[in-house]
């Protein structure tokens, strides 16, 4: 029995970030490459469970060996429901090292993207309530190429008369509409604004980093508690890094067993 898993999400270019979810998947890897130390092979060619009860002296099955009747799909079924869960299953309903790792990384996870979210959205009316006030600008269901301009230009005049000067034509109507049109009042009120907004824009990157953690989290606590309670005991973890699109990098996992 083989299922094969694959997520391409784009990464931020900043390196740290990067460096933080190899990490992540380094760590949580590692059950995948060497767990079970005793092979399920060897262990059925010693034991199994017909004979474990009726040889005299023959060992008894561990309580934390999968047992036979444990289903692969169910176990890979409760890991993408909460990480950790399907290790407990593997586990006879305890909760060993690896299942509260993963639901532990799950929960922190989460509790991070809430977190990067309030502050995000925080930053967001900061520098929204900032144009309005310092800018003169409608900020009424403008869109982000809007607020891209309030951070680039000190002035809608500004911003048009760049536009000619690079004889980018079809942008010059832009600041035509009079709701579409800001003038800063003061340099420290624009590069304010632009902090905020830089802010903002790296905690939108960074949801970006943790939401594809999750799904890694999932894929990889649900093939290694499969893997305890698959017959045939095999897993396979590829990982690889795509050209970039739109200058950032694709990554790209491959789970099977």
């Amino acid at each position: 029995m083989g299922v094969t898993f694959q997520i391409n999400h784009v990464l931020m270019s900043n390196k740290t970030s990067f460096l933080g979810l190899f990490l992540f998947l380094l760590i949580l890897s590692i059950p995948a490459m060497g767990q079970d130390v005793v092979s399920f092979h060897d262990f059925e060619k010693t034991l199994s469970p017909t004979t474990a009860s009726s040889t005299p002296g023959a060992p008894s099955l561990p309580e934390s060996f999968p047992l036979a009747s444990a289903s692969a799909k169910k176990a890979l079924a409760l890991s993408f429901l909460l990480p950790g869960l399907g290790h407990k299953y593997a586990n006879q309903g305890h909760w060993n090292g690896w299942a509260v790792t993963y639901a532990a990384a799950d929960v922190t996870l989460w509790l991070s993207l809430f977190g990067s979210e309030w502050h995000r959205n925080s930053l967001v009316n900061s520098y929204t309530t900032l144009a309005t006030g310092s800018a003169h600008a409608n900020v009424e269901g403008k869109n982000r190429t809007f607020f891209l301009n309030l951070a680039a230009f000190e002035s809608s005049e500004v911003f048009r008369e760049t536009m000619l000067r690079n004889r980018q034509w079809d942008q010059i109507d832009y600041v035509a509409d009079p709701s579409f049109q800001w003038e800063w009042e003061s340099e420290a009120s624009f590069n304010e604004f632009r902090e905020l907004r830089n802010d903002a824009e790296s905690l939108r990157r960074r949801r970006t980093i943790i939401i594809a953690s999750l799904i890694v989290n999932r894929l990889l606590s649900g093939a290694t508690s499969a893997r305890k309670v698959s017959r045939t005991g095999r897993l396979s973890l590829a990982a690889s890094l795509a050209p970039p699109i739109d200058t950032l990098p694709v990554f790209s996992l491959r789970v099977g067993f």
